[in-house]
């Protein structure tokens, strides 16, 4: 234990691993007890010299004294934001002296995060004042993809950018000027700029991401995209492959809930998951399942719940469109026997969790993410896993599997006037071959984009990219570097990032986007508290050298290419958030309201609005019944022609907002839109009128796609040889997949990232820790045959005719935490740009002196990792003289093939076959 308030460095680093971890997710406590005003301006530094937070003065070896300063956060000005390094946008507050953020932690009036902020968010410190981040727009003076750049004025830059794009826009094809966004929260900023300049090519990264997930839940609710389980009420809690503590979207709220749920409500947690997860590690139970075959062991379990009488027969037969008899007979082969030979998990298991799932509702739910989601079959296992929530009646209960229509801000809050929507049509936006990718959102298909550049489907006159780093996260890395080197492929390429990242690599501009600390959004993300909410991200100080958001520059370069584009532009940035904010009522206490009263709090939620529980039980009004036509057959309420209820029991009640205005189990909506049928008036009567029919380019490309949940295995996973393994991939907590690996402190926890493997497989192979292994990924045989328009001549074969993808040397480490037919490997590792921490390397080399023109690393100087870096890798890849835990690891995506789901198009990054020999 920690003897003295004030702790020493080297009592703080002998705390180790698991009491930082606790220190990590602790809650913060709140501004302190007399917080100073929240300036409506940031603060302007004062000091010469910058000195990255946390190495200033500290304690030399041996010396015995309290740090940090206890006088280093007296006189702290404390400023709300939300935190950006990842996708749960946690609530923070900075604080700010002398012109500096020098600490940042949570924001307890952040209702979803409750004031906990993860490893992350403190590093946040990191993100901004790196000595290697751009503060000054760059241009290419080299070939592409050469290293050769020059510093440049924003006149020039802007410039430059607005007499191509101009060029683009009055050639009558807006739409060869396409956006590529990775994460990205000020979706209004985006909008507006794209709609205005009139393209509808926008593109993301969401298909690598959760796009089976989240057309699986539409494909039941159709109002929502997102579970919110409700752990924080379960007694049950069954876990398919999501790793919750460490990678989940939701993260620390949706963490914090589930042990708020177990150690306060007495839910227990059990988990599937191929690999020994910290949150498989912290379930009451684990299982570690065939990789794939979550969704046959979800089909067994709704078997035995419905062949047990466990079922919750009022639900099942009348607020779905199926019923029990015929589910029964749909599932009467899916036994658990048939689950334990394709799953390798124990018939008794399945059966006796089955039970005890049904036993615990409603307060009992599924969650599920990427471990089951991201396969070929993902779409199909995630529709079977979310139909145990359905048999055993907890859809929409307290306790169980719930969801919210709020999937970011509260709808009070208005986005001031927008342009008209674009459009136009692209097939890199809107790919034909994959039917659920924007029926009901657009998802996109983000992992074909370069390919289809490579196969001439497209041609791209512009290109625009906004925190992306497509060669790191895409897979095929070498063929993502190709295209984007090509200049008759991609014409002219803009890339907007706060460092010089691979994607700023193969760009002709760079410009120096603006941290989230220093920047301006209204953003939240749908609550675990079923009601939304309102959250501010501020400047905190003004951007450092040069760097600017686009809600700075993006009206200087509307007005430049002119053509009605400026007309969309007329306040500036803090009189937009004051109109975008007004909504946001009085605080009776303070007296304030609209941005002034998020200036002061960070977050403003409604709690007078009820969670979302059961919504399809709310009766209509006499309003909403007023001109209204109730269907005599279906029970269907519709008026205008649009569905807006359903007479249940003689009851008008809301219902759910799908076709049938019921939970959609039988989904005609799917097999018709597979087929490109017509479905405009199944969307009509689901009130959900944004949901579009396939449009007239998808005509020619059906897909067969089942109405009712089933699962089906990929071939190549089917009888798979005994010298081949499964590759599967997995996030560590302190990492989001490319945007992290540049922050010394969580790039000192986690920056190597060997691949590893089960102690019997080792064996089988005569491996050990540490030897050195060559793997060969190959291509889908599903796809070969399913989705032929992905073949292309950059495929190898071997000797026995499979398409080879990559190969890739590694060391391997083992452990029994993993299936003996799988192999994994983190992602987030092997960078060859975005900063000398991400490449493990405590000085640039020769080759980064031209991007480093556009940084300050005199005024910015951190002395720490230049001098302390331990695990820079000296090998020169000699992996003879390779020392473990050094180097800076090894990008996954130079073997991962291009693998959509046919049906979504969501990357199936944990469905690869893989040989292995050792070196």
């Amino acid at each position: 234990m920690i003897q003295s308030s004030q702790p020493t460095r080297r009592k703080f680093l002998n705390l180790g691993a698991a009491a930082l971890s606790s220190v990590a997710l602790a809650k913060t406590p709140a501004f302190g007890h007399s917080p100073a005003p929240l300036p409506n301006k940031p603060t302007q530094p004062t000091e010469e010299t910058f000195r990255m937070p946390g190495n200033n003065n500290l304690p030399i070896l041996g010396e015995d004294r309290p740090w940090p300063d206890p006088e280093k956060y007296k006189g702290t000005k404390t400023i709300p934001g939300m935190c950006q390094l990842c996708s749960t946008i946690c609530g923070i507050i900075g604080h700010v002296k002398d012109g500096r953020v020098i600490k940042i932690e949570g924001n307890p009036n952040d209702p979803n995060s409750r004031g906990r902020l993860c490893a992350r968010g403190q590093a946040g410190l990191n993100h901004l004042y790196h000595s290697e981040r751009l503060l000054y727009p760059l241009k290419r003076i080299g070939q592409r993809g050469e290293g050769k750049w020059k510093r440049i004025s924003w006149d020039q830059a802007l410039d430059e950018i607005a007499q191509r794009l101009k060029t683009i826009r009055e050639s009558g094809h807006p739409e060869n000027f396409a956006f590529h966004q990775g994460r990205q929260r000020s979706k209004d900023a985006l909008k507006r700029f794209l709609d205005a300049y009139g393209t509808k090519t926008q593109l993301s990264h969401r298909s690598l991401c959760s796009g089976n997930r989240r057309a699986a839940n539409l494909s039941y609710l159709w109002e929502s995209d997102w579970d919110l389980n409700d752990v924080e009420h379960s007694k049950y809690i069954l876990n398919f492959g999501s790793n919750a503590f460490e990678a989940h979207q939701g993260h620390v709220p949706f963490a914090n809930r589930i042990q708020n749920g177990r150690f306060k409500n007495g839910a227990k947690m059990v988990t599937f998951d191929v690999r020994l997860s910290n949150t498989a590690g912290n379930s009451d139970e684990w299982f570690s399942p065939f990789p794939g075959t979550d969704g046959a062991v979800a089909l067994a379990m709704c078997y035995v719940i419905l062949y047990e009488g466990k079922v919750d027969a009022d639900f099942i037969n009348t607020w779905t469109t199926s019923s029990v008899g015929e589910l029964k007979e749909h599932l009467k082969e899916s036994t658990p026997e048939w689950a334990s030979r394709i799953s390798g998990i124990n018939a008794a298991d399945i059966r006796r969790i089955a039970l005890e799932f049904a036993a615990a509702a409603p307060a009992a739910t599924t969650m599920c993410n990427r471990g089951s989601s991201a396969h070929l079959n993902g779409f199909y296992n995630d529709r079977a896993i979310q139909l145990l929530n359905a048999l055993v009646g907890s859809v929409g209960k307290k306790g169980g599997w719930c969801w919210s229509p709020w999937g970011g801000l509260d709808p009070n809050v208005k986005t001031p006037s927008m342009p008209p929507g674009a459009k136009t049509w692209n097939v890199l936006e809107d790919p034909p071959e994959y039917p659920l990718a924007n029926v009901w959102r657009r998802m996109k298909v983000g992992e074909i984009i370069y390919l289809y550049l490579l196969q001439g489907r497209a041609k791209l006159d512009a290109y625009m990219t906004y925190n992306l780093d497509s060669p790191m996260t895409w897979p095929e890395e070498s063929l993502t570097k190709e295209v984007m080197c090509n200049e008759e492929l991609i014409k002219f390429h803009v890339c907007i990032n706060p460092f010089y990242n691979e994607t700023a690599h193969y760009a002709d501009i760079v410009l120096p986007w603006t941290t989230y600390m220093e920047r301006w959004d209204l953003d939240a993300r749908a609550s675990y508290n079923l009601r939304p909410y309102v959250g501010l991200r501020t400047p905190m100080v003004e951007p450092l050298g040069e760097s600017r958001d686009v809600r700075s520059f993006f009206p200087e370069l509307a007005k430049r290419i002119g053509g009605g584009m400026e007309d969309w532009y007329q306040e500036d940035v803090e009189q937009y958030m004051q109109q975008w904010a007004s909504n946001v009522p009085t605080n009776p206490i303070t007296g304030k309201s609209g941005l002034e009263r998020l200036l002061e709090e960070g977050c403003w939620e409604d709690t007078r609005r009820e969670p979302f529980y059961e919504p399809h039980l709310k009766p209509l009004t006499l309003e909403e019944m007023a001109g209204s036509i109730t269907d005599e057959t279906t029970g269907i309420i519709s008026r205008d022609g649009i569905g807006i209820g359903i007479v249940i029991n003689g009851k008008p009640v809301r219902g759910f907002k799908t076709p049938s205005r019921k939970f959609e189990i039988r989904s005609v909506f799917l097999s018709q839109t597979g087929l490109n049928q017509d479905t405009t008036e199944l969307i009509k009567k689901s009130g959900m009128i944004k949901t579009k029919p396939r449009p007239e380019q998808h005509q020619s490309h059906d897909l067969a796609i089942d109405e009712m949940p089933i699962w089906l295995q990929p071939i190549e996973h089917r009888d798979i040889a005994d010298d081949h393994l499964i590759m599967t991939s997995f996030k560590w907590n302190v990492h989001n997949h490319g945007r992290t690996m540049n922050l010394k402190w969580l790039a000192e926890i986690v920056h190597s990232n060997p691949a590893w493997l089960n102690p019997k497989t080792a064996a089988q192979f005569g491996l050990q820790d540490g030897d050195w292994i060559e793997l060969t990924a190959y291509f889908s045989k599903m796809l070969e045959t399913e989705s032929p328009h992905l073949r292309s001549d950059h495929y190898k074969t071997d000797a026995e005719g499979r398409l080879i993808a990559g190969t890739l040397r590694v060391p391997v480490v083992t452990m029994p935490g993993i299936h003996p037919r799988a192999i994994a490997m983190s992602n987030s590792c092997g960078h060859w740009q975005y900063t000398n921490v991400a490449k493990a390397r405590k000085q640039p080399s020769p080759r980064d002196r031209g991007h480093l023109a556009g940084a300050d690393g005199v005024r910015y100087k951190d002395p720490d990792w230049e001098n302390n870096m331990w695990w820079q890798d000296t090998s020169e890849q000699d992996t003879t003289k390779w020392k473990r835990n050094t180097g800076n690891g090894w990008n996954q995506n130079q073997i991962m093939p291009i693998a959509p789901d046919p049906i979504t198009g969501q990357q199936a990054f944990h469905s690869t076959v893989v040989s292995l020999k050792k070196i």
